[in-house]
């Protein structure tokens, strides 16, 4: 277990391609860590710059999940929802998170 949680630390590390733009979606309120371990948009209008980040951030993080996932005997859900609470407790003040009930919340 304690190795599936360095893993999935690494997996938000591995996004540092994305990480200036992405953090500044976040900072700007355009899109949130969701409780299944990926990023959605928070906002009803956003750029295609936006969706297309989300888009490129949501299919390295599921290639991720999937490697670890058949490596650790789990699902690609479980590894999610890990990702999720290890995103979460990373979150900064100001940036938005899905609750488990699926409501955005402002950290």
């Amino acid at each position: 277990m304690k190795n599936l949680l360095l893993i999935c630390i690494a997996i938000f590390m591995s996004t540092s391609v994305f990480a200036l733009d992405l953090q500044q979606a976040k900072s700007q309120g355009l899109v949130g860590e969701t409780n299944k371990g990926y990023i959605a948009i928070v906002t009803s209008s956003a750029s295609s710059d936006v969706k297309k980040l989300v888009s490129q951030v949501n299919s390295q993080r599921k290639n991720s999940y999937k490697k670890i996932a058949v490596s650790h005997g789990l699902s690609e859900v479980e590894v999610g929802k890990l990702a999720a609470k290890k995103a979460l407790e990373k979150t900064q003040n100001g940036h938005y998170y899905q609750t488990p009930s699926g409501k955005w919340n402002k950290k």
